[in-house]
């Protein structure tokens, strides 16, 4: 899974606005992750996990008092394990985030700022148990966050998002048991703005009284 979002509108004010020293960036980050336990036969158990911690920031500061700000993070977590004797159990686990972002400014004073963002999770769990004596568990989440800030003279903006999602199975049962569970998750977030005028020179600010 990879979604972005696209500006289009944005890069075509920005051109046709004539704006000059304008800041642009844009950054993303993809996590693909699979966990899987399986036990076969005899008595016994096993057991598996991820964890994946990812936090890329950008910061450009421009002339004329002009800076932009992005910030993303994301935590995923997996753990599965069966024990038991006899039969089979197994636990499948995958998961999935994709996030990106991007802004511009322009320069001058046509007040254009332009963001937009996008984070995406995908979960799945498929634990099953046949025969034998025992069971199976598997539990896997995410928390993720992004945000954005422009600062111009002509003034600020600033949008974020947060998702969390957390999907947890359990399976037991006796000799002639069979049983199988699947979970699936599917979140999908986007939001973009665009802020444009033209209002002249900023006009200078009156003298302090003493």
């Amino acid at each position: 899974m990879r979604r972005t979002f696209l500006l289009s509108a944005a890069v075509v004010i920005l051109l046709s606005s004539g704006a000059f020293a304008a800041i642009g960036q844009m950054q993303g980050f993809s996590v693909d992750a699979a966990n899987k336990v399986m036990r076969v036969g005899w008595t016994g158990s096993a057991e598996g996990g991820n964890m994946i911690m990812v936090g890329p920031q950008r910061q450009f500061d421009a002339s004329c008092g002009s800076a932009a700000i992005q910030e993303e993070a994301a935590i995923l977590t997996q753990s599965a394990s069966a024990v038991g004797s006899g039969g089979a159990a197994s636990v499948k686990q995958n998961a999935s985030i994709d996030g990106s972002q991007g802004q511009f400014i322009s320069g001058g004073f046509s007040g254009l700022r332009a963001g937009g963002q996008s984070l995406d999770v995908d979960l799945g769990t498929k634990v099953s148990k046949s025969g034998g004596i025992g069971g199976a568990v598997g539990a896997q989440g995410v928390v993720g966050s992004q945000s954005q800030m422009a600062f111009t003279p002509r003034g600020v903006s600033a949008s974020s998002q947060f998702v969390g999602v957390g999907q947890f199975v359990a399976v037991s049962g006796g000799p002639c048991s069979n049983v199988v569970v699947n979970n699936s998750a599917d979140v999908s977030m986007s939001q973009s703005h665009v802020v444009t005028g033209c209002w002249g020179p900023p006009k200078p600010s009156p003298p302090c009284d003493p």
